[in-house]
């Protein structure tokens, strides 16, 4: 009997590819990844290309991204299986199209607070103003819902958006949200809204299948690890914000 292939679930940005700012100058890029006028903005170095390549070859390996479906769709990558997008708000199916059972339950999770989500942008603006910042934000919304709440900072350095969440936490603007920042991003996320909730529901879905099968998870931040604990196995970038605090704790 043919053993079943391994199934990987693989976090996309600074995990699979980043950004051209991001990469060593003069190493070999390969594009990941496109902007919404068709031009390259996104790159696999030639270990992250191989390794992309051998993924794909040798297990069902399914992307779980804080991109929304639209800009999901930019990814290059030959991806067969379906996706988890929008930090678990949507599932795609192979074909992909959404999973219409996990949007309803998402829509019924996320609808009392489509006014707090629009809110919170507003406020994150006046936050920026307030330290003398410019930031950008917005809602990531998936068929109309509103799924979390995002902001950059426009040129400033990644260490000013702990300072704008400082003063909306000192506001009490986050109690019942999930914080991610991670680099120039900070997404400010629903209690409900989770990778590791569209994850594991797709294991479930998986062992009806295909029984037991390994399962690897991959990522490179924090908000990352809850669906990676649901995996056999896990794994991280060198360098990554998980390798960090790693490293962190070794020293304590």
């Amino acid at each position: 009997m043919q053993a079943e292939r391994p199934l990987v679930f693989v976090d996309l940005d600074d995990t699979l590819f980043q950004t051209a700012r991001k990469m060593l100058q003069g190493a070999s890029r390969y594009t990941a990844t496109l902007d919404a006028e068709g031009q390259p903005n996104g790159y696999m170095s030639s270990v992250q290309k191989m390794f992309a390549d051998w993924l794909l070859a040798s297990a069902d390996v399914v992307p779980v991204t804080a991109r929304s479906t639209d800009v999901y769709r930019r990814v290059v990558l030959p991806f067969t299986q379906g996706a988890v997008c929008s930090h678990g708000g949507i599932i795609l199916r192979a074909d992909g199209t959404p999973d219409q059972d996990w949007a309803m339950q998402m829509a019924a999770t996320l609808e009392p607070l489509q006014e707090r989500l629009h809110a919170l942008t507003v406020h994150i603006l006046e936050a920026g103003e307030m330290i003398g910042v410019s930031l950008r934000t917005w809602v990531v919304e998936e068929a109309g819902i509103g799924q979390y709440v995002v902001a950059k900072h426009n040129g400033a350095g990644d260490a000013v958006l702990g300072d704008v969440l400082a003063v909306i936490k000192a506001k009490g603007l986050v109690a019942g949200m999930h914080v991610h920042r991670n680099g120039n991003n900070l997404a400010l996320l629903p209690v409900g809204l989770e990778k590791k909730h569209a994850v594991q529901e797709w294991l479930r879905r998986d062992r009806e299948i295909h029984g037991e099968r390994p399962v690897l998870g991959m990522g490179d931040s924090i908000t990352d690890l809850g669906f990676m604990q649901s995996c056999d196995l896990w794994a991280t970038p060198s360098g990554s914000q998980l390798a960090a605090l790693v490293e962190d704790n070794s020293h304590d």
